[in-house]
């Protein structure tokens, strides 16, 4: 039988906050190369505002995942090869991320760089779910708390964004356009994922409770 080899969280999550500031930083890269002519600045700002949107979007895309990454390992109490594998593949397309993003931003009426911007995403969110369940499976890496509907709700919470990105990439073809309009399927997919869990809702939101009384008690006395 195999020995599992663990992999220490903290040098994986140091290591994954370090791919995070970088690609978040090389986003701003095709703003600040952009160059201004003689002529009015105004016209030419607005000639960058699909860089602009785009930069927005990536921007927080990365942010939500680096939330998302620090939430996942926060249930995990240990790690392994396999894990610390797909976690690679996770960074891989964080790490990438800038590169379509400059492509959409320039291009965004490009068929193919809708395909490349979304398929990005959507591998993005899947090494994420995988990463989870991996590492939820029969509680293999995680806490001893983490309950197996926690484990499920966090499972489907994760593969909301790769449902809503997918069908972009069978319009894009016919209509960029409305292509990046069916990203906004992330809104009501996400909501229909929190609800199928109402038994996790309210147990957080007794833990929530729980919490600020904890706090006000803990509060010292003028």
């Amino acid at each position: 039988m195999r020995r599992r080899v663990e992999v220490g969280l903290e040098r994986i999550t140091f290591f994954s906050d370090g791919v995070f500031a970088i690609a978040i930083t090389l986003l701003v890269l095709p703003l600040t190369d952009a160059e201004f002519g003689p002529g009015p600045v105004a016209p030419q700002l607005v000639e960058l505002l699909p860089r602009m949107l785009t930069f927005a979007l990536s921007f927080a895309v990365i942010g939500r995942y680096w939330t998302v990454h620090h939430q996942l390992f926060a249930r995990f109490d240990r790690a392994d090869a396999r894990m610390t594998t797909l976690n690679l593949g996770y960074l891989f397309g964080i790490a990438f991320l800038p590169f379509p993003t400059s492509l959409l931003g320039g291009h965004g009426d490009s068929t193919a760089a809708v395909v490349l911007y979304a398929a990005t995403l959507v591998v993005i969110g899947s090494f994420s779910a995988a990463m989870w369940a991996y590492g939820s499976y029969r509680g293999r890496l995680t806490r001893a708390d983490v309950t197996p509907d926690e484990a499920r709700h966090t499972l489907v919470n994760g593969l909301a964004p790769v449902v809503s990105f997918l069908p972009s990439l069978v319009i894009a073809p016919l209509s960029p356009t409305w292509a990046m309009l069916s990203w906004l399927l992330t809104i009501p997919v996400s909501a229909v994922a929190e609800r199928l869990f109402p038994e996790h809702r309210a147990a957080r939101a007794r833990a929530q409770g729980g919490h600020a009384g904890h706090r006000v008690r803990l509060r010292p006395r003028c």
